[in-house]
């Protein structure tokens, strides 16, 4: 199973999340879900730096997988934090639409 845990501040603001684990929905290179839950990450990643000049911290085990960690600077701009909230809501839907592969929390 892919654990996402998000961390909020106190005033409401995420700050980073950390996603482990495997799907096991299919046989490796062709696991649906972990493909769809690694696109989401990529495109959270990208797109914080192509559209806000945000430089997240990422930390992945490159070797085994399983792991990554994101976390976004404190000044982090509005819409960084909307790209943050949509990642969220797309890791949110994964949850319920295969809540035997993938769960969901914030912290």
């Amino acid at each position: 199973m892919i654990k996402a845990s998000f961390s909020r501040d106190e005033d409401g603001t995420l700050r980073d999340v950390t996603l482990t684990g495997h799907a096991g929905s299919g046989e490796y290179g062709f696991d649906i879900v972990c493909a769809a839950v690694s696109a989401l990450a990529i495109n959270f990643i990208n797109s914080l730096e192509a559209l806000t000049q945000t430089q997240a911290d990422v930390t992945m085990d490159a070797v085994e997988g399983g792991y990554m960690r994101v976390s976004v600077p404190h000044d982090t701009s509005k819409n960084g934090q909307l790209l943050f909230e949509s990642f969220l809501l797309g890791m949110t839907n994964m949850s319920e639409n295969a809540s035997e592969f993938v769960q969901t929390i914030v912290i």
